[in-house]
């Protein structure tokens, strides 16, 4: 008699098969480290941190990954720290890396605190997000802040493949199996869940073409999308593959600001 997971397991086995899943797979990369994410994403989340930290603060990004984009942000002059789930994926042996279940209590592995925290396509796989959002919010200063992204469960792709088969885009159940997606987050959803753990976002944009791969995703999609973006209300910074917003932290009640 099989019997099922426990919910450690159930995590566990996410995680392994989204580590493992791109091996073989031609991937874009930054100087020979693989980037684990869509077109443009860590080039824009870095200008966005640019434009609100200065080079020497102290940034920590989650879900590193290979080490590509704690790599970029060393270059960039930030004194970084990486943490991900599975030290073995992390390369860059000149950069701090700490091994962190973002399911747990994670914030007093850092008790020193950072000026930033670099959070991409990360909430998706977790079981709860505004826990997260509190943990990562336990780690700023007023005023210090946050580059977080995620899947836009809104775009008119998104949307179309909703009304077909009530599924959302990268929320299929291959994402869910292969890529350990098992939270979609809309924007408007994820702004209320900043607000409420003590963030005020100060730039969004989107990031990546939703089109990009509409074929695989069949002919009714295909031909519902385009009335969906045509017919769209959202802002533009809504409509994209991914959301990226950059986010300060703002003082909680008791806490002084800096």
């Amino acid at each position: 008699m099989s019997t099922s997971p426990s919910p450690r397991d159930a995590v566990a086995e996410r995680a392994e098969s989204f580590r493992t899943g791109f091996d073989g797979r031609r991937m874009r990369d930054y100087k020979g480290l693989p980037i684990y994410a869509a077109p443009g994403l860590h080039e824009a989340a870095s200008t966005l941190l640019g434009g609100a930290v200065a080079p020497g603060s102290r940034v920590l990004e989650f879900g590193a990954g290979s080490g590509a984009m704690s790599l970029r942000l060393a270059d960039a002059g930030y004194a970084v720290t990486a943490s991900d789930l599975f030290p073995e994926s992390f390369r860059p042996d000149h950069i701090p890396f700490v091994a962190a279940d973002l399911n747990g209590l994670f914030a007093a592995q850092w008790p020193q605190g950072f000026d930033a925290v670099m959070a991409l396509e990360i909430v998706e796989h977790l079981e709860n997000p505004r826990q997260v959002l509190r943990q990562i919010r336990a780690l700023l200063p007023p005023g210090g802040r946050l580059v977080l992204s995620t899947p836009n469960i809104a775009n008119p792709v998104s949307q179309a493949l909703f009304l077909r088969r009530g599924e959302f885009q990268w929320f299929r159940d291959v994402d869910y199996r292969e890529q350990g997606h098992i939270t979609p987050q809309s924007p408007w959803m994820l702004e209320k869940a900043l607000q409420e753990a003590g963030f005020v976002i100060r730039s969004e944009q989107a990031v990546s073409n939703p089109f990009r791969r509409v074929r695989k995703l069949g002919l009714g999609v295909r031909l519902l999308a385009p009335a969906l973006a045509l017919f769209n209300g959202l802002p533009r910074s809504r409509r994209g593959e991914l959301w990226l917003v950059e986010a300060e932290a703002v003082p909680l009640p008791g806490e002084v600001s800096a």
